[in-house]
């Protein structure tokens, strides 16, 4: 099994405690609800197997699903995410810039670009489990989406600058 392999399973248990039991615990004014291990997902090496990166998405959807009680939301909007993430690092991502076992991150890609991709895939999981979840859209789930957005985003960005101090 590759060292990258081995690391994502290794932090997983990590991040969905995280989740569980502190940020799904604190809800920001009753509307923001970050999702946090949508990190590990962004972060995933670009030149890896989909396949496994689809099984990995579905059994850490599944693990925040089983904890939060849920029907699936969180499986199935991540591993839709996690579908159309080569899709996203093409739009967003300059080519040749990773080698095959890199991580994406904002000192590999730069700031703009990170920014940019990261905010992508945290607006489409949130849009799918805000729909999801109250199978409709009007403008108050909307606003949910935008503002719970930010806030991952913030927070994956400093998780990014932890990391990248870390080094």
């Amino acid at each position: 099994m590759n060292k990258v392999y081995t690391k994502y399973i290794k932090l997983a248990p990590i991040f969905i405690l995280i989740q569980v039991l502190i940020l799904n615990n604190v809800l920001f004014f009753n509307y923001i609800n970050p999702y946090f291990y949508l990190a590990l997902i962004i972060s995933w090496p670009i030149k890896n197997e989909k396949w496994i990166l689809l099984i990995y998405s579905f059994f850490l959807g599944l693990s925040i699903d089983l904890f939060n009680g849920s029907l699936g939301f969180h499986s199935t909007a991540i591993v839709f995410t996690a579908f159309v993430r080569s899709n996203l690092i093409k739009i967003t991502i300059p080519h040749n810039i990773l080698s095959e076992n890199d991580e994406i991150s904002q000192t590999k890609v730069g700031k703009k670009s990170f920014i940019t991709y990261s905010f992508l895939v945290i607006l489409l999981q949130h849009l799918l489990i805000f729909i999801l979840e109250h199978l409709s859209l009007n403008f108050q789930i909307i606003i949910k989406v935008i503002v719970s957005s930010l806030v991952t985003l913030a927070l994956i960005l400093i998780l990014e600058i932890v990391k990248s101090t870390k080094k």
